[in-house]
Parts: structure tokens; C-alpha cells; sequence
């Protein structure tokens, strides 16, 4: 073959791989306006970010001349099966998978997904909440096994501790040399323990209606300025407490109103102590300053990208923001971000961004998305002109893991 021919094709292989790749680069981008809460003309300070579900939507999809010259390979699914808790650290979230026994990585740093605790020691049986340290250390609630499993920050396994019986448990919070378990078995106590051997070093509460004491409680966490939160389910309620368990204050009566709960479950606090309660019945997540008084809520029932169904948990983290900025509008300024879990749809870990426009900007209403509003008459949704939301649990069965 002369060296004009193998020039020719090697021109138009070229010209092939610039073509394909150009192709793939041309795909439009959404045209969709970001989405935002609360909603206009109120100041916006949640924007909805992206969703992930499994690999699809954290590995970088198979450019156009890879698929060209590799053809078709049979696809491993792999994807969260039913989640429930998460944590998040570093661009990578840990979700709880309590279906597919297994904590799944979605590494949106380096574009990644795995899956952790499916072997050996570390064999989780039924995750439910995880919490992370700042070094990186995991502890898992493993409501099985009824212990809290600890990897280290590879992702090693590293230990297990006994929570006294009988005991059923549920979530976990870190905070400094302790661990704090929930249990909401009959004893629906707070069990601490020393986060380097396991040792248990006190409990706080124990079952009833009082303050300082809890009815099934679904989540704890620990608050920068050193407050345990709980969120009191069958009580509906939430609680602050001292950590040695003296109660500060209750919120919340059973209602659908804001600053009342359905069904209150994950709890969680930012870096500005402000209070995020996830709702299982209504769908959304209100938030509260710390002494208890209602802010605002994002979310709400629906089928579009930020809406939630059957939400159950929630992290939030300031440490991730770099990796998700090229979801958030321009002029956004992005102080944390919130991953929402949706137990039911397509949508199971939802990426919100906590911030604020710079003072004094405008934009027209017509730039943001808003949820569409449903009636109450189809027992889901916020009522036209009101906070009030019906049960969604009335239109489809709630298969709750830790109630």
C-alpha cells in the first residue's frame, strides 16, 4: 500500500474520530430553568442541583468513536436498590442500601460507583444510617447485626460494637470521642458509647411522651455547638437535648402544616446550626432554627427532577461544593450542599445547594422552575395558598426499614 493511501485513511479515520467525538461533545445541554426554593417572589436559598440513582449518573458515559471501535458490550446493572441513609465526604456519597445489603460509593469527584461492607467482617446485613467523621471514618447502623460498623478512610473495615440488648438500631452520630446510637426498640433509648473501643459510657432517655423521652425515634444527629437532635416519629415531634440528655425544647404536633409533622424522620444540622427534618408523609424537608422556630421547607410530592418520594434521610456537607458548582446557576452562591434520599421513583439521591444571590439581584420569575402545586382533593401535595399537604401514604403503601 503506497504511503498516499495509508495517509488517505489515516486522514479519514481521523476526520471519523473528530466527527463522532464532535458529536457526542454537540449533545444539547437541558434548557430546563433551575429550580428553586422557596418559591418567587420570596428569596431563593435551595436551588435543586442534579439526581443520581447508580453508575449511569456518576461514570462518564462511552465517548462516540470508544463506542464506534468497541461496539456494544453487555451492560452490569448497577444502581441502588432501596437506599436509606447517607453520608457524604469529599465528593463521594455513601448511601445505605438496605435492599441490596451494601453501602454504595458514588464517587462524583473522580466519576466513580461502588460498593462497600459486602464481604468478610465488614458484611453489612441491614445498613441503615451512616454517619462520617471528618478524618473519614464511617459508622454504619446495621439494624441486624444491631451494632455500628466502623471503616476507616480507604474504606477498610476497622470494627464493630455491641449495643446492649435488646436494642434495634437505627441511626448514629459522631461527635468528638463519642458515638451517640439511637435504639427504638421497647427501651427507645440513646446509647453512647467511646468511639475508639465501643465501651458504653452512658444512655440518655427512654420510652414515653415527656421531654427527653421518645416513641420509635427514627434519627439523632449532634450539632456543631454540641446539641443532640432527635427526631421523635410516633411522638411527632422533634427534640433538643444537652449531651447528657437534659431536654431543651419539643416542636412539632402531629399535622401537615409547617411546623408539624406526618412523619418525621431523618434530622440533620448545617454549619449554621440551621435544622433539616425530613418528612415521609408530606415529602418535604422543613427547616428550623435552633430554637425550634420554622424557616422554611423544599421538596414537596411530584415526578419531576426535586420533587421527593418517600424521602427518608439526609446529608449535608460543605466539603463536596467544588464537584457540584456546574450544576448551580452563575450567580449562586452555594454555602453547603443537602443530598436528599427518595426511597420510591426513579430520582434516590437528590442534590440541593443551601446559599443566597448576592444582595440587591434581580432576575425575572419566569427564569425559575417551580414545583407544580396538586390538589389536596388527590391526597398529595401542598394545597393551593397554604402549607398544608395531604399523606401521600394514602395513594401508595410506605415499606419503611426502620419504623
Amino acid at each position: 500500500m503506497s504511503a498516499r493511501v495509508i495517509a488517505r485513511y489515516g486522514s479519514a479515520l481521523a476526520c471519523l474520530a473528530s466527527a463522532l467525538a464532535a458529536g457526542c461533545a454537540s449533545t444539547p445541554k437541558s434548557t430546563q430553568a433551575p429550580l428553586f426554593f422557596p418559591a418567587p417572589p420570596e428569596k431563593p436559598r435551595v436551588q435543586f442541583l442534579m439526581w443520581a440513582s447508580g453508575a449511569d449518573q456518576v461514570e462518564p458515559g462511552r465517548g462516540g468513536f470508544e463506542q464506534f471501535v468497541l461496539g456494544d458490550e453487555p451492560v452490569v446493572q448497577r444502581a441502588i436498590n432501596k437506599p436509606y441513609g447517607v453520608a457524604v465526604h469529599d465528593g463521594v456519597a455513601y448511601v445505605c442500601d438496605t435492599k441490596g445489603l451494601s453501602i454504595c460509593r458514588l464517587d462524583f469527584k473522580n466519576g466513580t460507583y461502588g460498593v462497600m461492607g459486602v464481604r468478610g467482617p465488614g458484611r453489612v446485613r441491614k445498613p441503615i444510617n451512616i454517619a462520617v467523621d471528618p478524618l473519614g471514618y464511617k459508622f454504619v447502623a446495621d439494624s441486624v447485626r444491631n451494632q455500628v460498623v466502623v471503616y476507616g478512610p480507604t474504606d477498610e473495615y476497622v470494627a464493630a460494637f455491641d449495643v446492649p440488648t435488646p436494642c434495634h438500631v437505627v441511626d448514629v452520630a459522631v461527635y468528638g470521642e463519642e458515638l451517640f446510637v439511637l435504639d427504638n426498640d421497647e427501651t427507645c433509648q440513646i446509647v453512647v458509647l467511646n468511639r475508639a473501643n465501643g465501651d458504653v459510657i452512658r444512655t440518655i432517655g427512654g420510652p414515653g411522651g415527656e421531654p427527653g423521652q421518645f416513641k420509635i425515634p427514627n434519627s439523632l444527629c449532634v450539632s456543631p455547638d454540641g446539641f443532640l437532635y432527635v427526631s421523635d416519629t410516633h411522638n411527632w415531634r422533634i427534640q433538643k437535648l444537652k449531651l447528657d440528655g437534659t431536654p431543651v425544647w419539643t416542636k412539632g404536633t402531629p399535622g401537615y402544616r409547617l411546623g408539624q409533622f406526618g412523619r418525621p424522620r431523618g434530622i440533620r444540622v448545617g454549619p449554621d446550626n440551621i435544622i433539616y427534618v425530613v418528612d415521609g408523609a408530606t415529602e418535604i424537608v422543613q427547616l428550623f432554627d435552633d430554637e425550634g422556630n420554622i424557616l422554611m421547607r423544599f421538596g414537596g410530592p411530584g415526578d419531576m427532577a426535586g420533587a421527593l418520594g418517600l424521602p427518608s434521610s439526609l446529608a449535608i456537607d460543605k466539603s463536596s461544593v467544588p464537584y457540584f458548582k456546574k450544576y448551580a446557576h452563575k450567580d449562586f452562591n452555594i454555602d453547603y450542599l443537602l443530598f436528599v434520599i427518595s426511597q420510591y421513583g426513579p430520582r434516590l439521591v437528590n442534590v440541593y445547594a443551601f446559599g443566597s444571590f448576592p444582595e440587591g439581584y434581580r432576575f425575572s420569575e419566569s427564569e425559575i422552575a417551580t414545583l407544580p402545586r396538586i390538589s389536596v382533593d388527590e391526597g398529595i401535595g401542598p394545597v393551593e395558598g397554604s402549607d398544608v399537604a395531604a399523606d401521600p401514604a394514602q395513594l401508595r403503601e410506605e415499606r419503611s426499614d426502620n419504623e
